[in-house]
């Protein structure tokens, strides 16, 4: 189920709908680890990475960050992710699945 989810995300989604799903799983995984204080979690992934995994190109990565962090979604320092509306990230990538675990 996962994979199917995860060649959809790649083949139908925008960029910032394959970046905000991927926050958002992010986010459920780690959260049920405990790993997520105040809607904040580490996440030292490299925009090289992130596009690799999400199919973009590294300028694209920038500008869907750049997009998030004016439009107040979420803010990416220091490694650290900082939500700041999980519901516009559950509308942007389709992402079902989160809740506060």
């Amino acid at each position: 189920m996962l994979f199917r989810q995860w060649i959809v995300n790649l083949g139908t989604r925008s960029a910032s709908g394959r970046m905000a799903y991927l926050i958002g799983e992010l986010r459920q995984r780690l959260a049920a680890m405990g790993l997520v204080v105040n809607e904040q979690f580490e996440f030292p992934i490299t925009q090289s990475k992130l596009a690799d995994a999400l199919g973009l190109s590294i300028v694209h990565v920038n500008r869907v960050l750049q997009s998030f962090r004016t439009e107040g979604i979420l803010d990416l320092k220091r490694k650290v992710v900082t939500l700041k509306d999980i519901e516009k990230i559950v509308e942007l990538g389709g992402f079902d699945g989160l809740d506060d675990t």
